[in-house]
């Protein structure tokens, strides 16, 4: 089960991951908010396929949620998807891709903390050394995109990209709260709605007030291959991987393993905007590989054995029976 969650977390940050480059190529043609509503409309309407096809009972999902349950969805929806959305993807169109990439570690620092305080988790001495190597490894791999002044960097960028990331954070922990409540697919679907209603109007408001702002310059290579990508692997897939790992190994455990995104984010930036790698970067790899690989020991005790009293009769030599 804790491999499998390993598993799930590692799937959803190589997502992650490309989709920082895809939202750097995406964001830097269209308009963020319509990138934002589009990626969780369609996406929503994807999973909603899928839950047709599976047959599964949703509406009866969403009939047994409390109130409380519908203020962790709100919560997961809006602060912790369609803002973050919408600060990310534009902080991409002004900054780098690699830059951004290092940018986005920081939701795994930002989940941990809320972890600690808000669901009461802890972490042993050996996973504090591993945090601390995932984040010096992911550092040197993405030096070269923070050193010397990167003429496609952008301070409002980097902000927007770290509040961003931070909402991210905070997300793990609705996200955390309703796995026992409500299936993966059905929640996804229902999250990814929920945050393209709420990014409508401030789409409406934006093309209304002017729309010769309105960012629209779409190539086809980007409108239908990159954006469909986008939304393939980051809100269905990249989703999906997340909340199933939520649902079998902790949330911070999870937030620890998605600091690897620069990892993939690095990679992809290399595959696709022919960006080069240092010798520094291949060592902050293998570091933050080793920190993964830190993090992901389970430390707990077996549980102790508990034997029947037959069992325990059979223990004792010459019992009577």
């Amino acid at each position: 089960m804790h491999l499998r969650g390993i598993g799930y977390a590692i799937i959803a940050s190589f997502m992650f991951g490309l989709g920082a480059v895809l939202a750097k190529l995406v964001g830097s043609e269209i308009d963020a908010a319509l990138v934002a509503f589009l990626d969780l409309a369609v996406g929503g309407l994807l999973l909603t396929l899928c839950l047709a096809i599976t047959r599964t009972p949703i509406l009866h999902q969403i009939r047994g949620l409390r109130r409380a349950d519908w203020i962790n969805v709100f919560l997961l929806a809006c602060p912790g998807t369609s803002l973050p959305l919408l600060l990310i993807v534009g902080g991409f169109a002004r900054t780098s891709a690699l830059e951004g990439g290092f940018l986005l570690q920081l939701n795994g620092v930002a989940a941990l903390i809320f972890a600690l305080l808000l669901l009461g988790e802890r972490i042993r001495l050996r996973q504090s050394l591993g945090i601390l190597l995932l984040l010096l490894g992911s550092t040197l791999v993405v030096l070269k995109g923070t050193q010397g002044g990167n003429a496609g960097s952008d301070l409002v960028g980097d902000l927007m990209i770290v509040g961003g990331t931070i909402a991210i954070g905070f997300a793990y922990i609705p996200a955390k709260r309703l796995t026992s409540r409500i299936d993966t697919l059905s929640l996804t679907a229902i999250r990814l709605f929920v945050g393209a209603a709420s990014i409508l109007p401030v789409l409406v408001i934006e093309f209304l007030a002017g729309t010769h702002s309105f960012l629209w310059q779409p190539t086809l290579v980007t409108f239908w291959i990159a954006l469909p990508v986008y939304i393939l692997t980051n809100f269905c897939l990249g989703y999906l991987s997340q909340q199933e790992g939520l649902k079998l190994i902790r949330a911070w455990e999870v937030a620890t393993i998605t600091q690897t995104v620069p990892l993939f984010s690095t990679a992809f930036a290399i595959l696709l905007l022919h960006d080069s790698m240092t010798p520094i970067q291949v060592i902050g790899g293998l570091v933050a590989i080793a920190g993964g690989v830190v993090v992901s020991l389970n430390n707990e005790a077996p549980a102790p054995a508990v034997f029947s009293e037959k069992e325990q009769l059979q223990e004792v030599p010459g019992k009577d029976r």
